[in-house]
């Protein structure tokens, strides 16, 4: 873990998998996505970034993590795999290692990153369009006009109005006429051609401009905002206090599993699908490969286990990223390369599409609304 190549699946849990060892060298059959076939390489190089905690300087999670794999998570995993686990003094380290896996992934930046550039792109298309320009931002109801004429016209402070309101007074111009006329020609101002054109080119300028610019700088800010809250709250506790509830068990299989780059997958209560998260109140099952052979399952009582491997290599492989491993290369884990990421994103693109509709739809409506 510590150095510049930073596992998001750790190796002592990726050694489950292993293909051959070689010395202290652990190789695995690794398959990507849109690969042809698997090629057996050393865990070093699967399922790993350059510098994905952080460089030095920058907000940082390597020391946090490394030091809870090292002294807590790896001896944990080394006990469940020699059988020798009391699940009921152990419910409470379980809970905390999964909730450290379950938000420490790629994925996990990925789908933020996801949401955040087609958020930002969509709610650019949005105000930048001239139809919302001029009939939404530049078409203020008279009676929001007034009321912001109201509160310049308000403020003692500023000498010069309140002097041309007094020679207003000295003419019988009162402050109310006053206040009518001003937000009549602003209003109508807003409606002339020349006005309106000049006004929107501004305003799209404007808008473009802010959000081309978030744009540009929300990678940055999503990797440094993951590793902050990685680094601060490397265990998650709501997480843990839910998962802790859970009964949690190893499973033996006679078919290799594989282990996808999200480590763990989760089932709804009542579902029968698999996700690569679930909000913590929905959470019902949990599902964990630590070895070819041994997967561990965290579950409410009511809740009806799935064991089959065929099934459980589909899911892991549909929940994940882009790469999954397996201690063996054959054919049936080669045809499950095309499935890889197909249910991994926590949001999908038509959630966010439905997103998008409703704040256009909003924003269309808003003087439509305010005039009711």
């Amino acid at each position: 873990m510590a150095g510049k190549r930073h596992h998001t699946v750790p190796k002592f849990l990726q050694k489950g998998f292993a293909s051959k060892i070689d010395g202290d060298t652990v190789f695995t059959w690794l398959y990507r996505k849109k690969s042809v076939s698997p090629k057996e390489v050393s865990t070093k190089d699967t399922i790993v970034g350059e510098h994905f905690y952080g460089r030095k300087g920058e907000s940082n999670a390597d020391d946090s993590i490394t030091y809870l794999e090292q002294n807590k998570f790896s001896p944990l995993i080394d006990t469940l795999r020699s059988g020798k686990c009391n699940f009921d003094k152990s419910k409470l380290e379980i809970a905390e290692m999964i909730s450290h896996f379950s938000v420490r992934t790629k994925l996990v930046r990925e789908s933020f990153s996801q949401v955040s550039k087609r958020m930002i792109g969509g709610i650019r298309e949005i105000l930048t369009d001239e139809n919302v320009i001029e009939d939404v931002l530049l078409k203020p109801r008279e009676d929001f006009l007034e009321t912001q004429i109201e509160e310049v016209l308000a403020n003692t402070n500023n000498e010069k109005l309140a002097k041309a309101i007094e020679i207003f007074d000295l003419i019988g111009f009162e402050k109310d006429d006053f206040k009518k006329m001003v937000t009549q020609i602003t209003y109508e101002s807003l409606d002339e051609d020349e006005s309106k054109n000049e006004m929107k080119d501004i305003v799209k300028g404007l808008f473009s401009q802010i959000f081309d610019e978030s744009n540009a700088l929300y990678p940055k800010s999503i990797k440094e905002g993951h590793n902050k809250s990685l680094a601060e709250n490397t265990i998650p506790l709501p997480r843990v206090k839910e998962y802790e509830q859970l009964d949690w068990n190893i499973y033996e299989v006679n078919s290799p599993l594989i282990l996808g780059d999200v480590a763990c997958i989760f089932r709804e209560f009542g579902g029968n699908s698999f996700r690569s998260s679930c909000t913590i109140e929905k959470t019902g099952q949990i599902y964990l490969p630590i070895s070819s052979n041994q997967i561990l399952i965290g579950t409410f009582n009511s809740e009806k286990i799935e064991t089959n491997v065929k099934v459980l290599n589909e899911a892991i492989v549909k929940c994940s990223y882009e790469q999954f491993i397996c201690s063996e290369k054959s054919d049936d884990k080669i045809d499950l390369i095309q499935f890889i990421g197909t249910d991994a994103y926590i949001v999908s693109d038509e959630e966010i599409e439905t997103e998008l509709s409703e704040i256009r739809s909003n924003i269309q409506n808003i003087n439509t609304k305010n005039d009711l």
